[in-house]
């Protein structure tokens, strides 16, 4: 059994943390170019934004197959493990708080959401370079906390 949660635990963390971080770092470039007008970046940052939102969602597989991971040895001794814990609870809170919602304002901004999303919000960006350079930092940090996951899980 454990050998198959480390399968899915690892599978999980490949094909959903690994597009989110791709489009994470590309997002922000993207929306830049968006907003002066190249219409095919457009199309690419609404592509990018639902990759984050949808695999952002579905990349909580991987702590839930971790810690169902941890109840089959003994895994609650070694601290790398709680460290990895709190660094991806850091990684989501970047993700979900910070990441997501500029995100979602550059996007409105360029008009590219839903229209029931687009109807219910006003969405501004007052300086386009100041905005693709947060994006940029928290992807960053979101980036660098998930490569230190990696090498904690690799020790």
């Amino acid at each position: 059994m454990s050998s198959i949660l480390v399968i899915l635990h690892v599978l999980a963390a490949v094909l959903f943390l690994g597009p989110v971080t791709v489009a994470v770092s590309t997002f922000g470039p993207r929306a830049l170019a968006a907003s002066r007008g190249d219409q095919h970046a457009l199309g690419s940052v609404k592509t990018l934004h639902r990759i984050t939102e949808l695999y952002g969602i579905f990349s909580l597989f991987v702590p839930m197959i971790g810690i169902a991971l941890m109840f089959t040895g003994n895994y609650w001794s070694e601290g790398r493990f709680h460290a990895s814990i709190l660094l991806s609870i850091i990684a989501w809170a970047v993700l979900f708080f910070l990441i997501l919602p500029r995100q979602k304002n550059m996007a409105g901004a360029l008009g590219v959401l839903d229209q029931d999303e687009l109807a219910s919000n006003d969405f501004q960006v007052k300086n386009w370079e100041k905005e693709k350079s947060q994006v940029a930092m928290f992807g960053g940090i979101f980036s660098a906390l998930w490569v230190i996951v990696f090498i904690l899980m690799m020790l």
